[in-house]
């Protein structure tokens, strides 16, 4: 928001610092996705830093040498191996983090991406129809919101990563003024798949619980997403790593509520508290944006290992 005036004491804004903050307010109402925003908040600074992922691949090296370099106990060294391959050690500002030199000293690989290429894969495209039945795969997805459906036939060459995750959704009544909000019921888990393409900077967002199967199958959504997952990850890599990450839940939104929530409201002697959902969907496309970036970093040679 653009005013003349300091929100905090009022103070009169001089016109170089007015004319900033309109520009920025115009940037940030053009926005329509997070990328979006992302952009406008690079545009609003130009002098901005962006921050660094610093990656650890633990690949073939010797738990010892990480539990040194990382300044982590062996025990941990040897639970992030069979945990993940990969592990995100620090994200940081820091041109040549401390744990960057120890990283080198131990010989250890590490990728260093910065935060503009992670970016663009925070904003995943949501698929709205599969067809898996064609001799491509062809997808159906908007690009924002409010764009038009597109369409795309994808050939297994064209996805860098597949990566799949279990969602921990859960419900609870919105906090009243009698009262904290309560949990209500446990959710059905979900789950989501991303696919990575090597020319397309945002990755696919597969959703049983939205996207439409085109063709005859199997009946259920959730059970022709894990077929299709299982016939591409026969020839593209397959990383699920993040169902050993502990669940950060966060307000998100579950399709079943937003459809109950279309339907005319029914009369009511009570005001019901409102549902609100809470999912880990926020941490697995984190997850995923720099997992994405990693896969194709290594692909093409750049950016690490170092």
């Amino acid at each position: 928001m653009a005013r003349p005036t300091c929100v905090y004491c009022g103070a009169k804004l001089s016109v170089e610092l007015l004319d900033e903050a309109a520009s920025a307010a115009r940037r940030v109402l053009q926005s329509r996705s997070l990328a979006g925003l992302e952009k406008a908040a690079k545009g609003a600074s130009p002098d901005q830093v962006w921050r660094r992922y610093l990656i650890l691949d633990t690949k073939d090296v010797s738990v010892e040498s990480v539990a040194k370099a990382c300044s982590a106990s062996t025990w941990e060294a040897r639970q992030w191996q069979a945990a993940s391959r990969y592990r995100l050690l620090k994200v940081t500002t820091e041109t040549d983090a401390p744990i960057e030199s120890a990283l080198r000293d131990r010989s250890l690989p590490f990728f260093a991406l910065s935060e503009e290429v992670v970016a663009a894969a925070r904003s995943p495209l949501l698929l709205e129809a599969v067809d898996s039945v064609s001799a491509l795969l062809r997808v159906t997805f908007r690009a924002e919101a409010d764009g038009r459906s597109q369409t795309r036939d994808i050939r297994n060459e064209d996805i860098a990563i597949l990566l799949s995750a279990p969602i921990r959704r859960e419900k609870v009544k919105e906090a009243t003024a009698s009262r904290r909000a309560q949990p209500e019921t446990r959710l059905e888990d979900a789950w989501l798949m991303h696919l990575h393409l090597k020319d397309e900077p945002r990755p696919f967002e597969l959703d049983p619980r939205r996207v439409a199967f085109e063709g005859g199958g199997l009946a259920s959504a959730h059970m022709r997403s894990l077929e299709l997952l299982r016939r591409l990850a026969a020839d593209v890599p397959h990383d699920e790593a993040f169902k050993n990450t502990v669940p950060a839940l966060s307000p998100g939104s579950d399709p079943l509520i937003d459809l109950a929530s279309l339907k005319t409201p029914q009369k009511s002697g009570a005001k019901e508290a409102k549902l609100v959902v809470l999912d880990n969907v926020a941490q697995f496309r984190e997850y995923s944006a720099w997992r994405g970036a990693v896969e194709k970093a290594r692909r093409q040679g750049s950016a690490g290992p170092v």
